[in-house]
């Protein structure tokens, strides 16, 4: 699209998206001598990454993190992008200094590791938060919002919020050289003199998006409510190609009136079995990546022609009620700032959530399911547990095994379904941040980063978004400032 009018508003580099993805970009391109301007869609900044854990991946050994992330693209089949896996890797490794140059005093500390440690090259993979002032399950989120958005303010670079892109702009050539902005009802045309840099996040509060990419249904999203899939449709307009729309990390978790995201729930604790819609058990309720709960739910029946495992429902006893919150995580994600668990379930049961009953029989009428198959479940799992062996999935049992038992009444249940963290689908871009076209070409002006196209694919590596976005992020906004230095020749940043 060529606009026919004049130009309202003119900077070297447009960021379209104000998470740590957009927050990266501008300080980057501020940094390589642009003038840049931020766009948000909604009331505030911070996206997905004000209200995940906050954690980043920082990998150590070349060679051994590119080893082991090329790994989960070959056990997915996803497609793989070789350069950008360097580029990540390389860039990534920086990320800790360049976090520590953006504030005198910045702390990290390593809270984890590789997400799948049994892969070769496994040990490169290091996971780091920023130390800061924040309390809570997403203080360490909030302490790295706190340190980037302080940046991008300490620049003065401008952010509009509440301002929508509506298209992307190009020239004859097909260039990116702007966008169409709804900024307070009024239409803006917003030249982009280098390049624009969507970082829009992905498409989890899209509806028809997952319906067409995501298997299972329903699923409902723990993230940020601005994640629309607005970068996807931009950025398809003028010629983008799209990869990894299968992709997502998607933990479980609970929907509630209350809320228009989900609540996140933890599965595994000692005394909670997971079963399905006959009141079967169906998995390692331990052994569950935590970003992975779709891959153990999305099986589709094609005789009763329905997800089995969708919603399933955490079962526990009274004695593990009073042990403590059936989840410790649901603080996490966009409904979680909104709601502290209580420390015996009491507030949840009250509210409904939790559904209980004196009898198991009773529990197994409530929420739908064969009565004595879930006492056969249940009297199964109990003899598995004196006996310190789980006959079914060889399930990890804790040191004081009898505490895992479900055998004291009131009985509960919650009623889980898979829940997205984000969507990892988008446009493709190569290892400059340039976002290409479906035959690999890069759209000249479009660059992209953070979960936008994210080069994740089926299997996901815990703190990668948050390692993505700000690598890329740099490598985007860099980039795009470079241009016009460069008369608009690509350079790499790196």
């Amino acid at each position: 699209m060529n606009p026919s009018a004049s130009w309202d508003k003119t900077f070297d580099v447009v960021v379209i998206g104000y998470g740590g993805a957009g927050a990266a970009a501008a300080i980057a391109a501020h940094d390589a001598g642009a003038e840049v301007l931020i766009l948000e869609s909604t009331s505030r900044g911070g996206g997905n990454t004000l209200v995940s854990f906050g954690g980043f991946a920082s990998p150590g050994e070349t060679d051994k993190a590119v080893s082991y992330i090329s790994a989960l693209y070959e056990y997915s089949h996803s497609e793989k992008d070789d350069g950008l896996i360097r580029a990540f890797v390389e860039e990534s490794s920086k990320t800790i200094a360049w976090l520590k140059n953006l504030q005198e005093g910045v702390e990290v500390l390593t809270y984890g590791g590789a997400s799948y440690p049994d892969i070769p090259g496994a040990e490169a993979i290091k996971r780091y938060v920023i130390k800061g002032p924040h309390k809570g399950a997403t203080a360490f989120a909030q302490n790295l919002w706190l340190l980037l958005s302080g940046a991008v303010e300490a620049r003065g670079i401008p952010v509009l919020t509440q301002a929508p892109a509506e298209r992307l702009l190009t020239g004859p050539d097909g260039a990116v050289t702007g966008i169409m902005a709804s900024i307070r009802d009024k239409k803006l045309l917003i030249r982009a003199r280098d390049g624009v840099v969507l970082t829009t996040g992905g498409y989890g509060s899209d509806a028809e998006m997952l319906r067409n990419h995501a298997k299972g249904s329903p699923l409902y999203t723990l993230g940020h409510q601005g994640n629309r899939g607005d970068g996807v449709r931009l950025a398809q307009k003028v010629g983008a190609g799209l990869w990894h729309m299968n992709g997502v990390s998607c933990a479980f978790g609970i929907k509630v009136p209350q809320f228009e995201s989900a609540l996140l729930i933890a599965i595994g604790a000692a005394g909670q079995i997971l079963v399905d819609r006959s009141g079967k058990r169906f998995v390692n309720e331990g052994a569950i990546e935590r970003h992975a709960g779709l891959l153990s739910v999305d099986f589709f029946d094609s005789q009763s022609l329905t997800y089995p495992r969708i919603p399933s429902y955490l079962l526990f006893d009274e004695a593990t009620r009073k042990r403590g919150p059936v989840s410790r995580t649901a603080g996490l994600g966009y409904a979680g700032v909104q709601h502290t668990w209580s420390k015996d379930n009491s507030v949840e049961i009250m509210n409904g959530w939790i559904i209980r009953d004196e009898t198991l029989s009773g529990l197994a009428g409530k929420i739908g399911v064969d009565a004595k198959t879930l006492q056969h479940t249940v009297e199964l799992w109990n003899r598995s547990v004196r006996a310190g062996r789980d006959s079914l999935y060889d399930r990890e049992l804790p040191h004081a095994p009898l505490t895992a038992l479900i055998e004291t009444g009131p009985f509960h249940a919650l009623e889980i379904y898979p829940c997205l963290l984000n969507t990892q689908g988008g446009p493709k871009r190569n290892e400059k941040a340039e976002v290409t076209d479906p035959f690999g070409e890069p759209i000249p002006g479009l660059y992209s980063a953070g979960e936008l196209g994210s080069m994740w694919g089926l299997i996901y590596q815990g703190g990668g978004n948050i390692a993505e976005a700000l690598a890329f992020g740099r490598i985007a906004g860099a980039g795009a400032a470079l241009r016009h230095a460069t008369g608009g020749f690509r350079r790499s940043f790196r």
